[in-house]
């Protein structure tokens, strides 16, 4: 009963997260840990939690290609544990769609950013994504996310 809820949950979450990362460029710890409790909650709501570890998998791999992008600078902590997290709540079978989302945001969406950023932006402005030169990663994890959850 409860789990049927969780994805809705998950992209409550996921929204949060975009905001906050716009804003600020910054990802809060509690934020990154609330897709680890839904995942527990699933589990332990599920009927069968053996039916959950090609998830749990899929969340591990994705952290650990994370941790690599990492420690190269392609993304940061913040971003790697909500991704990470996120893989936890997508559903096996719909890995693609969200890999789909993930890919089509950073290559269709972030070059939009770069040149709004350049036609619009300023040192002064109280959205980060304006201010630095930062992308947002968390658009590309919450189309991933909520593709992954809720297409197929």
């Amino acid at each position: 009963m409860i789990a049927q809820y969780i994805p809705y949950a998950m992209a409550a979450i996921l929204m949060i997260a975009v905001a906050i990362d716009i804003r600020t460029a910054r990802m809060p710890n509690w934020l990154t840990l609330l897709p680890v409790v839904l995942f527990i909650v699933q589990i332990v709501t599920a009927g069968d939690p053996s039916a959950y570890g090609w998830q749990l998998a899929q969340g591990a791999i994705v952290f650990v290609l994370g941790i690599g992008l990492f420690s190269v600078g392609g993304m940061g902590a913040g971003a790697v544990k909500l991704l990470a997290g996120t893989a936890l709540l997508i559903p096996t079978a719909n890995g693609w769609y969200a890999l789909a989302g993930f890919l089509g945001v950073v290559f269709v969406l972030f070059p939009i950013i770069i040149s709004l950023r350049k036609a619009f932006g300023s040192k002064d402005s109280k959205w980060a994504v304006m201010a630095r030169q930062i992308l947002p990663m968390s658009l590309p994890i919450a189309a991933a996310g909520l593709l992954g959850m809720f297409a197929g």
